[in-house]
């Protein structure tokens, strides 16, 4: 239930992410006008281990993370920089103890309503979604 924490410090304390969005990494929303590129991720599903007896012990939370930018080849290289950040990490991350994090595929999507073509370089709202499974321990 807290996996955000350790998203956000994931991707928050990564070089490469960093440089590109500085800390513009929010949960489920960002302001109005938010300067490009930034980067969310919202918490979609949250199924425990099924045991007989007692509280489970492994939750495997399924997470959305979307990177928004003006330009297609932004929004590619700044999904490619998250998945590399993400993908395959482990351990204690900002007090929630990760089993593991995959990564599961993405979808592309472009704000059709905020495409300007008048400029030399079309520009847009372009999305990229890409979906991890989480493995959480809980104490």
């Amino acid at each position: 239930m807290e996996i955000g924490k350790a998203i956000f410090k994931i991707l928050d304390d990564n070089s490469d992410v960093n440089a590109l969005v500085s800390s513009r990494i929010y949960p489920m929303i960002a302001r109005q006008g938010t300067d490009f590129p930034f980067i969310i991720y919202d918490v979609l599903s949250d199924e425990p281990t099924d045991y007989k007896e007692g509280v489970s012990s492994l939750d495997t939370t399924s997470i959305m993370v979307s990177v928004y930018s003006e330009t297609y080849s932004q929004a590619s290289d700044l999904a490619k920089k998250v998945r590399t950040a993400l993908d395959r990490q482990s351990g204690t991350i900002a007090g929630i103890k990760v089993q593991s994090i995959k990564y599961d595929g993405y979808n592309d999507f472009f704000d059709l309503d905020s495409f300007d073509n008048s400029a030399t370089n079309a520009r847009g709202v372009f999305r990229k979604a890409l979906d991890f499974d989480v493995r959480i321990i809980n104490p």
